[in-house]
């Protein structure tokens, strides 16, 4: 085949380019500002781009594990990921997410994935208190960083902060891997235990009186309240009594709440928690769907008749589960004078690796360190803590930072803000399939004063519960037979004296990081100053 003249000119420069072309330690130094530089790099595609090196060598030091929504739609499933797949994919193996015993100075010892009779390296585990709390933990930090780009609502969950980003940093933690929490009604100390000794018995602390018109036998836990979680409690006290614990001890922190709802959400890839389970992974090895209804559909009537809206489901539900992910069936005893071949009810019970009822359904969670101002008609604001190293009153904004305003009106939400990480809604109008899928419920029209937040549902909400469910018609005084909250530590890491806060944006631990060692945050946290482009999208 013979070339033509404009084929064989080609041809003759192609071949001066490749015989005059150099080794790398034969190039001249590059340059100029490193923010000017770029690279050639190959996406998923196959297809190759350019990419600023500075970007580059920022992001494969700090590997996003990231879903992006469509905004103008109202879809909850994620439209897509970005950043790392691999990330994504391995985010609850990164975090450590799973059951530890926790010692009250937050020593943590992890529990076998597989069995949580017992720790990983096969001795036994007791889970009556004696060795620790029982609880559901991420070991090690890591930050949430949410922005719009373009029509893509960005959920991004890494390991540092991303420049330019308002990134908020979780410590080492963990909440109740129970969902709810115990009494310790000896000392008078929040727990998260697994026991049927009646120092921990649930509910109000006593037996149901045996007057519910449907009750269950009397040794059955739902009448006896035995391994039962406590409720009949208020926020102010779960927090008194979490606190007796010692240093990094709450109830239900609102930056615990927030990160239930950040992991779950962002593994899951969809913000309908009540979603069709399924067990399968999408084309990209990603989990999908959700838990379907949970402990969420016992009528009110119904359960009153039952157990006067007392806890249902005992601790040690799910127990078999480990560190796994999946659903666990449950029945209720028969009603004493009914068939007793039939059970009352049977839930099935949801397992986010490990964490049984995945922040939702059976019982409604007090949210401590959150507090809601409204004026009826007029406006409500969304206040947050500082700090969780200082005493918290929720009967005061005194010293508390502003970081949104809900609507005043009652529906299905639309928007939820996490500014300050308070997962409150700023707008609703949505549905139980679309946008934020959960009800928000307010009496911010008709009512002034302040108020707190309670978040997931109890098992009469049906398609009203969910992650991002809020209650904020109460004040810190309420206690009712089906409110309970969570066990929660934080793990601040000493040195020279000096303490990490429980929650804090990149920009004030930017130096920290750099140097290797923690620093005290005294005042809420700054926007980060730094620039940066976008991560690539999908």
């Amino acid at each position: 085949m013979a070339f033509t003249e404009e084929q064989e000119a080609k041809l003759t420069k192609l071949l001066a380019a490749f015989e005059n072309g150099k080794r790398i330690n034969e190039l001249d130094p590059a340059v100029g500002e490193l923010s000017a530089m770029q690279i050639e790099v190959m996406d998923e595609t196959g297809e190759t781009h350019r990419m600023e090196l500075e970007r580059a060598v920022s992001e494969a030091g700090n590997p996003i594990a990231g879903r992006w929504w469509n905004s103008t739609n109202a879809t909850t499933k994620a439209a897509g990921w970005f950043g790392s797949l691999e990330a994504l994919k391995k985010l609850p193996e990164t975090l450590g997410l799973g059951r530890y015993l926790v010692a009250d100075d937050r020593t943590m010892r992890k529990l076998d994935p597989k069995d949580s009779r017992r720790f990983e390296d096969g001795s036994p585990a007791a889970l009556d208190g004696t060795m620790g709390q029982c609880m559901w933990c991420w070991s090690r930090p890591w930050y949430f960083t949410r922005w719009s780009d373009g029509e893509r609502d960005k959920w991004a969950i890494t390991l540092k902060p991303i420049p330019g980003k308002k990134s908020y940093r979780i410590p080492v933690g963990g909440v109740s891997w129970l969902d709810a929490a115990v009494m310790d009604r000896t000392e008078q100390k929040l727990c998260s235990v697994i026991s049927e000794d009646e120092r921990y018995r649930g509910g109000n602390g006593s037996a149901r009186p045996g007057t519910d018109p449907k009750k269950p036998a009397a040794n059955t836990p739902q009448a006896s309240m035995l391994g039962m979680p406590a409720t009949v409690i208020s926020t102010t006290n779960f927090g008194t009594y979490a606190r007796k614990r010692g240093e990094g001890w709450e109830a239900n922190w609102f930056v615990a709440r927030a990160a239930v709802e950040i992991l779950i959400t962002v593994i899951m890839g969809d913000r309908n928690i009540q979603a069709a389970y399924n067990p399968e992974r999408d084309a990209d090895g990603l989990m999908q769907g959700g838990f379907g209804s949970g402990v969420t559909t016992m009528g009110w009537q119904e359960w009153s008749d039952y157990n006067g809206c007392y806890p249902l489901v005992p601790t040690n539900v799910g127990l078999e589960m480990g560190d796994g992910t999946g659903l666990v069936s449950y029945s209720l005893p028969a009603s004493e004078g009914g068939d007793q071949g039939t059970p009352y009810k049977t839930f099935q019970v949801p397992v986010f690796f490990g964490l049984v009822h995945a922040g939702y359904g059976h019982l409604w969670r007090w949210v401590r360190g959150l507090t809601i101002n409204q004026e009826a008609g007029v406006k409500t604001e969304v206040y947050v803590a500082k700090s969780m190293t200082a005493a918290f009153n929720p009967n005061s904004i005194e010293g508390l930072k502003k970081v949104a305003e809900c609507p005043q009106a009652e529906g299905y939400i639309k928007r939820v803000s996490y500014e300050g990480l308070c997962g409150m809604p700023t707008e609703v109008g949505g549905s139980p399939t679309t946008c934020f899928p959960d009800y928000f419920y307010t009496n911010g029209k008709t009512e002034t004063g302040l108020r707190v937040r309670a978040a997931g549902g109890n098992a009469n909400n049906g398609a009203n519960a969910g992650t991002f469910y809020s209650n904020a018609n109460y004040t810190a005084t309420n206690a009712n037979a089906n409110y309970s909250s969570l066990l929660y530590f934080a793990r601040y890491i000493k040195q020279n004296a000096i303490w990490a806060g429980p929650c804090h944006l990149a920009k004030d631990n930017k130096n920290a990081e750099g140097a290797g060692r923690s620093v005290r945050f005294r005042q809420f946290p700054k926007r980060a100053e730094q620039t940066q482009t976008d991560p690539q999208t999908r």
